[in-house]
């Protein structure tokens, strides 16, 4: 069961939405109930905001079935669990709901571990707040699991982590966040390779970083880094390609000195002739901040115990990321709200589909 208050008006039933994976996109809404217990350790939150991820589209079309898939949601503790102790009935809170699971965030409820919930500061608007969980999960994850640098809260990061790194697909929300969490843990410096929207990642960069243009083409985005490599007498043996497709890990692969390459789609296999034998390509899935485990099929996976030991790892970066934000050394990625609430998430979701989002999150505003 779960403990509840009167602070917090609860449905007996909610407003669900089904993703269907058609072309486009579509969805319907739905009445379900609203839980009436909680597994021990989970939080059960009234909706205000939803944001989207490509993920929400990706898997469902991969994989040929419908479900909530949203999974970034922000809003106010409406019950606990019966071990539940960091929160209360009735805080801001802002949550990373397990993929695949039921009670999704495209909702006006849905259920969160306490270990994958952060309080909201009340300065952060929930439609900000929405906008973090998943992808900075899933850029700390790659950061401080699979590439090895050292967490910020860490006392050795200081002098672990002064190491060069190369972010590509910079400017998604996926390559800033990487990047925000990167300064924080003093990477550097950040070679970031981006396109559109660069205006907002060039305040997250300093004097010692450098912005490239994708634009300018794949050969002359390899040359210029090679040249900063060369000028600073760098050694490049962390990047992070944030894309992940059209083979764009091959060519990111061959601005490498060797090292850890991170990617992102599991759709892939990663075996491409042309990638340099010394690049060892690692693939990040955030799932194991919930479940400890990659899922069978998955590639280029790093070893089961060291899958196991990223819950760990996200009840440690959730307690540090309700910290900065608080201080204000963290926010969130800019955003775009999709008018119409639940109804807006299909034309949201399309919008991701065809590459529309421009640099921004897209988020639902929940109506109570």
């Amino acid at each position: 069961m779960f403990s509840m208050s009167s602070k917090v008006e609860l449905s007996e039933v909610m407003k669900s939405v089904v993703v269907h994976p058609t072309s486009p996109i579509s969805t319907t809404i739905t009445t379900i109930a609203v839980p009436t217990s909680l597994e021990a350790n989970d939080v059960l939150i009234k909706i205000h905001a939803a944001a989207s991820n490509p993920k929400d589209w990706i898997h469902l079309v991969s994989r040929g079935f419908s479900l909530n898939s949203g999974d970034d949601l922000a809003g106010v503790v409406a019950a606990l669990g019966s071990d539940v102790t960091s929160l209360q009935i009735g805080v801001r809170v802002a949550a990373f709901h397990p993929m695949g699971q039921p009670y999704g965030a495209y909702a006006e409820y849905a259920t969160a571990p306490e270990h994958t919930i952060f309080k909201i500061p009340e300065s952060m608007t929930f439609e900000e707040a929405s906008t973090i969980p998943l992808v900075s999960l899933t850029a700390a994850i790659t950061l401080f699991r699979r590439q090895g640098f050292a967490a910020p809260w860490k006392p050795e990061a200081a002098d672990k982590n002064d190491k060069p790194l190369l972010v590509y697909a910079a400017t998604s929300a996926l390559g800033t966040f990487t990047i925000r969490l990167a300064k924080l843990a003093g990477i550097g410096p950040i070679i970031a390779i981006g396109g559109g929207s660069s205006a907002y990642l060039s305040t997250l960069l300093d004097m010692q970083d450098v912005l490239l243009d994708y634009r300018s083409g794949m050969d002359k985005v390899k040359q210029d880094v090679r040249q900063v490599v060369e000028d600073r007498k760098l050694s490049l043996t962390h990047a992070v390609d944030a894309f992940s497709e059209n083979g764009s890990w091959v060519d990111v692969s061959q601005m490498m000195d060797g090292g850890i390459l991170s990617v992102f789609s599991g759709a892939n296999k990663y075996d491409d002739a042309g990638s340099p034998g010394n690049v060892q390509v690692l693939y990040t899935y955030v799932g194991t901040g919930h479940d400890g485990a990659y899922k069978p099929g998955m590639p280029k996976q790093p070893s089961a115990e060291d899958a196991q030991e990223d819950v760990d790892f996200a009840v440690g970066f959730f307690k540090w990321l309700e910290m900065v934000l608080r201080q204000g050394k963290f926010s969130g990625h800019p955003f775009e709200v999709i008018p119409g609430g639940l109804d807006g998430v299909a034309e949201g979701l399309n919008r991701l589909r065809d590459g529309q989002a421009r640099g921004r999150k897209l988020v639902y505003q929940i109506p109570a």
